[in-house]
């Protein structure tokens, strides 16, 4: 991995801290011991095998779909159980330019996505992107219309942390790091997120194509969404979709409270986290401590959504007198 490489993997961590640092001027020696796993982390990846590692390799692979589409597939062959890989290769397949890709063209993973998670939208979000960058209008309000009856909305992106956090902590050099699960977290994170995306591409008022035919399935949609999201960005996405298809300036009111009661949530999950990047700075005991608690919640993001998730943290941190 190239040096640029692990400065934007530190860089994303310190971001989604909430830290507002950059990598040039984090401290020495969390940047060092991030180093020291960028360094390390594609090679272990190569070297490792299984899904995990090919996971990982998707994820390393920022500038080549083609490439994040092939580990991921290889990956799923490996594992077709596994919710995590077949979602990750469903949102690789989904831009137009992904319709090239071999992996792709090979196993069709949104239909299989579709077909094996009969509550979830995010795959018939897809499937109706899908349609709508064919230019078959019926075939996108039809899935638009299912993927508004489902009860759920799920990437499984969470459950990326903690292949990464067993990759890093596969490589003896790098077992009991405390800096690993927070890199794990940030790494993870960088999964580019298609479904949302498309969601807003299908739904929000004022975009091409969006008129009033899919107003009643966009704001069952954007309901489900801001309820039963996996991430907390997709919570947001969905308030802001239903604030567009708001009847009226009471019920936007009363979306933008609930905007402002999850942007607030993010606030403090994102001020816990800048603290437990600041006790890696700290003695021993404070770096174990901020190992515990970051990987606990990379263990947590397995079954809980990321609010939740950040919700517990939060208290957490509190008790420990992180913050």
């Amino acid at each position: 991995m190239t040096l640029a490489c692990r400065r934007a993997i530190l860089a994303v961590a310190l971001v989604c801290a909430g830290s507002g640092s950059s990598a040039q001027d984090a401290p020495s020696r969390t940047a060092a011991s991030v180093d020291r796993v960028g360094e390390g982390l594609a090679a272990r990846a190569l070297s490792a095998g299984g899904a995990d590692a090919l996971y990982v390799l998707g994820l390393l692979a920022t500038m080549d779909p083609a490439a994040r589409a092939d580990a991921w597939a290889r990956a799923w062959t490996l594992e077709p159980q596994r919710m995590l890989v077949l979602a990750s290769l469903a949102e690789a397949c989904a831009p137009r330019a992904a319709f090239t890709s071999p992996a792709c063209a090979a196993h069709d993973p949104l239909s299989r996505w579709a077909a094996r998670d009969g509550e979830n939208a995010a795959p018939w979000v897809l499937l109706a992107g899908r349609a709508r960058q064919r230019g078959d209008l019926p075939a996108m309000r039809a899935n638009l219309a299912h993927a508004s009856e489902r009860s759920r909305f799920d990437g499984y992106r969470g459950r990326g942390a903690a292949a990464v956090a067993r990759v890093i902590d596969s490589a003896p050099e790098f077992a009991g790091l405390p800096e690993a699960p927070f890199v794990a977290t940030a790494l993870a994170s960088s999964r580019p997120d298609a479904v949302v995306d498309e969601a807003n591409a299908l739904c929000r008022v004022g975009a091409p194509g969006v008129g009033p035919e899919v107003a009643p399935a966009c704001r069952r949609l954007a309901r489900t969404m801001a309820e039963h999201a996996d991430t907390t960005a997709a919570r947001q996405a969905g308030l802001a979709l239903a604030s567009g298809w708001a009847a009226d300036a009471a019920e936007r009111g009363r979306l933008a409270a609930e905007r402002d009661r999850l942007s607030a949530s993010a606030l403090d999950c994102h001020a816990a986290k800048s603290a437990l990047l600041a006790k890696l700075e700290g003695t021993p005991a404070d770096r174990d401590r901020a190992r515990e608690l970051e990987a606990a919640a990379v263990a947590e993001l397995a079954t809980m959504d990321e609010t939740a998730v950040c919700s517990r943290l939060v208290a957490k941190s509190r008790v420990a007198g992180v913050r």
